[in-house]
């Protein structure tokens, strides 16, 4: 079974692996980033397999609790696998 597909799935595709990369290198489960963000591990789970189009407020959420940047987490161009 597909998805759902959204207007800029590609992009969303490759926000998801940048919070996969960044999570990993902060080694970071899952379930550790549903706590600190207070996000369902399932709903971190659709958000980097780009099953849901993420708000705003989650991608600052996920952003501060990874120590990071908001521009810094969305910008694809610094995914290791281009």
């Amino acid at each position: 079974m597909v998805g759902k597909q959204y207007r800029n799935q590609e992009y969303l595709v490759k926000i998801g692996k940048r919070i996969v990369e960044i999570r990993d290198l902060r080694k970071i489960t899952q379930e550790k980033l549903a706590e600190l963000t207070e996000i369902d591990t399932r709903q971190i789970g659709r958000i980097e397999r780009a099953e849901t189009n993420v708000s705003i407020s989650s991608i600052k959420l996920i952003a501060d609790n990874l120590k990071i940047s908001v521009p810094e987490l969305l910008d694809v161009s610094k995914l290791a696998d281009k």
